[in-house]
């Protein structure tokens, strides 16, 4: 525990003990008692009047809060909206932004957008109407690209400063922070390559940026080990093709897009009489508790997103202090995989 963070228990204690309204011992008296510098002090006491214990008054002194005075009205409210966060990627990146802002004293106020342009809208509508200080967003999937367009222009236009996790929207220039979706689709084919395995396929539910993404990091490796490209082995509509995908004798792997589309090879292989990893091997994406719990537990590629969102809302905060001045918007976040038993035989070659 860092030094201010002691003296912030110390106060706390005190102040817990104390009525609102009651004035604490002034600053100088406080270095005095606790043997302590005065900017180890002010950090303490300022994290306190974040969090709405204390409230400074200029010339008076620093007094004790209730929970219904006016003086903690300056705590900040920031939105933060995700597709789903009953998605085992989302946990993660909510927990990111929480820790920051628990840090920072400011409330978050969590929505989910089912991936709904419109409900997307309306959330974002009535953050604005509720006078939040700044939204951390994860855009949804839609193929109307002239309506989410219009209205991240229009979000843009009321100057509540927001930021995009996970993916972007073409034309809309403000901060992305996202995992290296690129680099993510290459180290999980140069993994399945490394095995042994020299014809992989790649597989995804819809085409959109983050499954284009990885699909040409999953070119890109294929193409640094001069391994020609099978396009038929490259499907991005999965519904239905799964089956037909793994009987083809000129794939010997699978590269999912994500790990409940992996989870879905699974069964794919299960009624084919295929053998996972001997017949076919598998890597996933997002490392979520679906690994395993699948037999053979399942490679996959994981990702930041507790580094990410805590990032989002670094970079939210320096949007509402005015204090951002990057001219390149992208924070990316690299992947790294994680092996288990669904590729871990070396595949003769």
């Amino acid at each position: 525990m860092l030094k201010y963070q002691k003296i912030k228990k110390q106060l706390l204690d005190s102040i817990l003990q104390m009525s609102p309204g009651d004035r604490i011992p002034s600053r100088p008296e406080l270095m005095n008692q606790l043997s302590i510098t005065r900017a180890t002090l002010d950090k303490a006491i300022a994290e306190l009047e974040n969090e709405g214990y204390l409230s400074s008054k200029t010339g008076s002194g620093t007094f004790v809060t209730s929970l219904t005075e006016n003086q903690i009205q300056h705590i900040q409210t920031w939105g933060v909206i995700v597709p789903n966060v009953m998605e085992e990627i989302y946990p993660g990146l909510v927990r990111g932004a929480e820790n920051f802002a628990h840090k920072e004293g400011i409330n978050l106020v969590l929505c989910n957008s089912d991936n709904d342009p419109r409900k997307q809208e309306m959330y974002i509508r009535r953050l604005i109407a509720s006078g939040v200080s700044g939204i951390i967003l994860v855009p949804v999937i839609s193929t109307d690209i002239l309506e989410m367009y219009r209205l991240y222009t229009q979000l843009l236009e009321t100057h509540v400063p927001f930021v995009f996790c996970n993916r972007s929207i073409e034309g809309i220039n403000i901060p992305v922070i996202a995992s290296n979706d690129f680099y993510g689709g290459y180290i999980a084919t140069k993994h399945l390559l490394s095995k042994g395995y020299d014809r992989p396929a790649f597989i995804a539910k819809r085409k959109y940026k983050t499954s284009i993404d990885r699909c040409q990091g999953y070119l890109s490796a294929l193409l640094e080990n001069n391994i020609e490209i099978n396009r038929k082995a490259i499907v991005f509509d999965a519904k239905g093709k799964i089956d037909t995908l793994i009987r083809n004798e000129d794939i010997d792997s699978i590269f999912c897009f994500d790990d409940s589309l992996a989870e879905e090879c699974y069964d794919a292989c299960r009624k084919a009489d295929l053998s996972i990893p001997d017949d076919i091997g598998i890597i996933g994406y997002n490392n979520t508790s679906i690994c395993e719990a699948l037999t053979p537990a399942l490679s996959s590629v994981s990702f930041m997103n507790v580094e990410i969102g805590e990032k989002a809302a670094e970079i939210l905060m320096k949007m509402i202090r005015k204090e951002y001045t990057s001219d390149f918007d992208y924070y990316l976040f690299q992947p790294s995989v994680k092996e288990r038993e669904s590729t871990a035989i070396q595949v003769s070659q």
